[in-house]
């Protein structure tokens, strides 16, 4: 899901700790945020603190300048008492301070504030993730790197129509270790008396028995069949 604002609008560039951070205007959503009672804007937004234009967020603003669209990533610098503090005076807009990762932008803003003008031309929209950047920073940092070694890669890695229906799902790795055993005996209730209950995921005869015997115990059937079916694939999808 995301939170789209409209009437993104340049109002200074500001040095912050996390370098220069964009200061802009962008109209406040619609309902109670733009109560006519300070108050209620004040509490609208102490009560979005941490699902909606919060420290650290991440957000794009889509800049539409004649056929051109540009996309520019950032993150958001103020505080919630920033952002509260400027709409306990203004119900029609507020006001962010925003680090966009793009510092050729820094140029296109001044260019901006230097000529007024060129704000009625064009589109721009700022759009927010409500994630925290810094959670998902790790995730797109690797995706920046080719990987030398993809897990599973004989499975997840693009293949023609069909292949999968054809591949064969190899067994764990530890599992394949010679005289390498599960023991099931734990999944079955206590007056089951069942003491030992072992898959070899080399032998058919164990897998088989073990799903038989498995639909006995405090699982039901679709159960016993995702366990069987997890412990003897290195690759497996379960729906629950």
């Amino acid at each position: 899901m995301f939170n789209v604002y409209t009437g993104a609008k340049f109002v200074s560039l500001v040095p912050d700790w996390r370098g220069i951070s964009t200061s802009m205007f962008i109209d406040t959503p619609p309902g109670r945020a733009r109560s006519n009672k300070p108050g209620a804007r004040v509490a609208f937004w102490e009560g979005m603190s941490g699902k909606r234009l919060f420290q650290g967020g991440l957000v794009a603003l889509l800049w539409k300048s004649g056929n051109d669209v540009a996309v520019h990533l950032g993150v958001i610098a103020s505080s919630v008492r920033d952002l509260t503090d400027h709409v306990r005076a203004d119900g029609d807009r507020l006001k962010l301070r925003i680090v966009f990762f793009d510092t050729k932008l820094e140029l296109r803003v001044l260019q901006d504030l230097r000529n007024p003008q060129n704000s009625r031309d064009g589109i721009r929209l700022l759009v927010e993730s409500p994630v925290m950047f810094e959670a998902i920073r790790p995730f797109l940092e690797a995706l920046k790197v080719e990987p030398e070694l993809l897990p599973f890669s004989r499975y997840l890695v693009h293949h023609p129509p069909g292949f999968l229906g054809t591949c064969k799902v190899e067994p764990p790795k530890y599992a394949r270790l010679p005289n390498f055993s599960f023991q099931l005996a734990s999944l079955f209730p206590e007056e089951a008396e069942v003491e030992d209950l072992t898959l070899s995921i080399t032998d058919p005869h164990s897998i088989t028995h073990a799903r038989e015997e498995l639909r006995r115990s405090r699982l039901d059937p679709s159960q016993a069949d995702a366990v069987v079916d997890a412990l003897t694939r290195e690759v497996a999808l379960v729906q629950g």
